[in-house]
């Protein structure tokens, strides 16, 4: 029934459930499976180097990204290996809904995986619910794992 699956992971406890529910499912519908860590870019940060706050090291800022996303995959990777599933993976830098959406078109994907709640309650607040985002503007059908 599905082909293509994409898991969006921010690392988090809901994420991690969602890892595992994504798993399930690509063993059952013999499905690929393609795990999306993307990298938001603080507020604070942008808003310091856009408000004359002064230049941020690139180099710094691009090492600072790859850990960060690097410890995501970790993560992923082990609430996946019990599962002996293989899978690839995206690391992104922009908006977690944009892009979720912009990486399941591009994959051509027929279902994205995502748990409930990312890591921050005051991000959601202020940039809205990654997963409603993506419910309303996917492509494909969208589970939301609580």
């Amino acid at each position: 029934m599905f082909a293509k699956i994409l898991l969006a992971s921010d690392g988090s406890k809901c994420a991690l459930k969602a890892a595992k529910f994504a798993a399930e499912l690509a063993i059952q519908n013999g499905s690929k499976l393609t795990v999306l860590h993307v990298f938001t870019i603080p507020v604070s940060l942008a808003a310091f180097s856009a408000y004359g706050g002064g230049e941020v090291d690139q180099t710094e800022f691009e090492r600072y990204t790859t850990d960060v996303q690097d410890a995501v995959s970790r993560r992923t990777a082990e609430a996946l290996e019990p599962y002996s599933i293989e899978y690839e993976t995206r690391q992104e830098v922009g908006h977690p809904s944009e892009t979720i959406i912009r990486v399941a078109e591009e994959e051509n994907c027929d279902l994205i995986v995502l748990g409930s709640r990312g890591l921050s309650e005051i991000r959601s607040f202020l940039m809205g619910s990654v997963c409603d985002r993506v419910s309303h503007h996917a492509h494909c059908p969208v589970l939301i794992v609580k």
